[in-house]
């Protein structure tokens, strides 16, 4: 095997090693997720996921796109979702956060949350 290939499992392993960005990944399997989404998840605040985010876009791990004020990230890579496929098996389905505001999970949600924790239903 020649030492480029090498190299590229490296770079590829070293960066799965990090535990949030192996978890962001794992979530991006299960479909689109903005910042917001990915800090109730991971319970991290939110400078620190885009750091995480913008390591695996600079690597060509993920893509964004920007729909309003918010910004979608999704996986790209196939051999990544291959790996995670392997190793952590199905990636199940995506499924709404009462504590993110996104629209992804407000649109997904059949009722939203409200202070006190009475829930009211969603007008679509």
């Amino acid at each position: 095997m020649d030492k480029d290939r090498y190299r590229q499992a490296v770079r590829l392993f070293s960066l799965l090693s990090h535990p949030v960005r192996l978890r962001i990944v794992d979530e991006l399997r299960r479909g689109e997720a903005c910042v917001c989404h990915l800090q109730a998840i991971l319970k991290r605040p939110q400078p620190y996921i885009s750091q995480q985010l913008r390591v695996l876009r600079e690597a060509g791990v993920i893509e964004g796109r920007k729909r309003g004020l918010y910004v979608y990230y999704r996986l790209i890579d196939e051999q990544v979702e291959r790996l995670l496929l392997e190793t952590l098996g199905p990636a199940g389905e995506p499924s709404p956060l009462p504590l993110c505001a996104c629209p992804r999970c407000h649109d997904e949600a059949e009722s939203l949350p409200l202070p006190g924790g009475s829930v009211a239903a969603e007008v679509r």
